[in-house]
């Protein structure tokens, strides 16, 4: 091997620029073409609190002979989380 064949054989440390812009801006164009096909961005569902206060309690529930610490952990996190939008 000569050491120009193993200097392109070197890392270069990061990844080496496209040798033409042109590949990057069709694909940039492409992409404004297909952003019809992404559904339009939707409003979060409003939380159900008590019902994932409810899940943690079944969680705790589980805990509850082998970790009982833990379980009123559980059963305080739940207590707190259904108290958010109460206040």
């Amino acid at each position: 091997m000569t050491s120009t064949s193993i200097d392109r054989m070197a890392p270069q440390g990061r990844l080496a620029a496209p040798k033409s812009s042109s590949l990057g801006a069709a694909l940039g164009a492409a992409l404004q073409r297909l952003k019809w096909l992404l559904p339009a961005p939707a409003h979060p569902a409003p939380r159900d609190r008590a019902g994932e206060a409810a899940s943690v309690r079944e969680l705790a529930n589980t805990y509850l002979r082998t970790d009982p610490g833990f379980a009123a952990d559980l059963y305080a996190a739940a207590d707190r989380h259904e108290r958010i939008d109460s206040n």
